[in-house]
């Protein structure tokens, strides 16, 4: 680095063999502790002592910024009773100070200011010619510790940097923090283009994506769609993350520009490819800025596999446009935290099940296979009609409708838990047309396959509960739902007085048009009260 200001006298010949002797014997010392992978610390350690014995001086002192990115103050020699840093603060330059001569000059790495480096020699060398040899000596061990310098900050800032970039990563919402991660690497490294391609933990054919242009999110797959990679994905769908013949290259439109790909590798022995990274440049990257993605796509896999690992252990009770509800709002815990609500319950049971698993299936892989196919479409119906999947005993199916926000009405929950009792007993009694059913049915004398639904309106406390986190939910008027749906015959839906009454407040035309049959009381084992309710007629 040249000195900021200009040197009054050429240097003399021996001048110039001192400084050479000085350069050569210093740059030893660096490389020494270049190999050995010292730190600053160490160093200074090694360089200064030789320094001052060198050139004659009485101290020196040198201020940059740690490896920790922290300003710090080195010093060797006597300084007496100053302090060095503040010294070098002041003004650049050859001084006297007190007996002694001062000479400071700025440090600078790629141009950048990053310190002050000084030394202070005994006596008056404030002189033309004596005040330029001490700035040459000066500017001479400057352009050497450029070095240590330069590779120090360079991996302090780089650390610093992905540290920023993990921290925004590790913001709830994970949409959130990889726009400020992003930016935060934007505003470092030129990236005029960023894509970031990655698959749907729950339904592995879909693919999401966000794209930024210098840093700012320009598309993304939910509401701001990109049209040509939207093309592409319904081209070539979630094979488009394997592809290497260039497919992503075309994103950015530009004939001339550079891109680069990382693949974003998943941490199970599989090595399944969770997603892809695209960069784009009109000039390239430098080896710099690859490092610093490659290392975000280190830490951006592990946040995608904990995102995902989230997703699909919410996708056992919500319905994906649900679980992307959650996960946008930063606070999202809140709502799976157990809370006592007023909630829609829904028990569905098919008739007559222990009947047809005994006398109608050849094998328990049969009975797995049917109560598979039914329940997933009956989960989907709960879902279709807003409810949470709360678990599956045996083969009966329970349903919550009111969480996890909690936003609609009393009424409107019972409409959707009585919405979703007739999708369901009109889908399972649709399988009735199906001739393996009709075969089934016969031979264990029923007329057709069917359910009993029962329906409440009740408190209960719902959350996520026990070891695995199970969203569930318990009250009383749990167990009455249980008892109620027992009481239901063939095709039949049975509804709690409270859901009843609520009801009979819809404005929905539906539900208006619905009858039911007078007010029945029966008294069940384990419920204090008889249970009060209707039937659908």
């Amino acid at each position: 680095m040249k000195a900021s200001y200009a040197l009054p006298a050429d240097p003399s010949l021996e001048e110039l063999r001192s400084l050479r002797h000085l350069h050569r014997a210093l740059d030893e010392l660096v490389e020494e502790s270049l190999k050995e992978r010292e730190s600053l610390e160490q160093t200074f350690d090694r360089c200064f002592p030789r320094i001052l014995e060198m050139t004659g001086a009485r101290a020196i002192a040198l201020t940059t910024r740690n490896e920790e990115l922290a300003d710090q103050t080195w010093t060797e020699g006597s300084w007496g009773e100053r302090h060095p840093g503040m010294l070098l603060e002041e003004a650049i330059g050859v001084r006297r100070l007190e007996g002694d001569t001062l000479v400071t000059q700025p440090l600078d790495v790629v141009g950048t200011r990053v310190g002050s480096i000084g030394m202070l020699f005994p006596g008056d060398h404030t002189g033309v010619v004596e005040s330029a040899r001490i700035v040459r000596t000066l500017e001479t061990l400057a352009e050497l510790l450029d070095t240590v310098l330069c590779l120090v900050h360079t991996a302090a800032e780089k650390h610093h940097l992905i540290v920023q970039c993990n921290r925004h990563l590790s913001n709830p919402v994970f949409e959130v923090g990889m726009d400020q991660a992003v930016l935060t690497l934007a505003q470092r490294v030129r990236l005029p283009g960023f894509v970031l391609l990655y698959r749907d933990a729950v339904r592995p054919q879909v693919l999401h994506y966000r794209t930024w242009r210098h840093g700012h999110l320009e598309y993304e797959s939910t509401e701001r769609p990109g049209p040509h990679l939207e093309r592409l994905i319904q081209k070539h769908g979630p094979d488009l993350l394997n592809r290497v013949d260039g497919s992503l290259r075309q994103l950015f439109g530009q004939a001339r520009g550079r891109t680069s790909e990382v693949v974003l590798i998943s941490g199970t022995s599989s090595g399944e490819q969770l997603g892809k990274i695209v960069l784009w440049s009109d000039e390239g990257f430098s080896a710099y800025t690859m490092e610093i993605v490659r290392l975000l796509a280190s830490g951006l896999s592990q946040r995608l596999q904990d995102y995902n690992r989230e997703r699909i252990h919410l996708s056992q009770f919500f319905r994906s446009n649900t679980i992307d509800e959650l996960l946008r709002d930063p606070a999202y815990a809140n709502h799976l935290r157990p809370q006592d609500q007023e909630v829609g319950i829904l028990f569905a049971d098919i008739n007559g099940f222990t009947r047809i698993c005994e006398q109608g299936f050849d094998s328990p892989k049969s009975i797995g296979r049917f109560v598979d196919e039914w329940s997933a479409r009956v989960v989907d119906a709960i879902w279709e009609c807003g409810g949470v999947f709360d678990k599956m005993v045996g083969d009966c199916v329970i349903g919550l409708f009111g969480p996890p926000f909690f936003e609609t009405s009393r009424v409107q929950r019972a409409e959707a838990t009585l919405r979703a009792a007739l999708e369901i007993q009109k889908y399972t009694a649709s399988l009735s047309a199906r001739d393996e059913v009709m075969e089934l049915c016969k031979r264990v004398q029923l007329a057709g396959l069917g359910v009993s639904v029962g329906v409440n309106l009740a408190h209960a406390n719902c959350g996520l509960f026990g070891p695995n986190r199970q969203y569930t939910a318990f009250s009383t008027g749990m167990n009455q739902t249980a008892r109620l749906q027992a009481l239901g015959g063939f095709r039949e839906t049975l509804l709690m007085e409270s859901a009843r009454e609520a009801l009979s407040e819809s404005q929905e035309p539906w539900v208006q048009g619905l009858r039911f049959s007078p007010l029945v009381e029966t008294a069940v084992k384990n419920v204090g009260q008889p249970l009060r309710y209707y039937k659908l007629a």
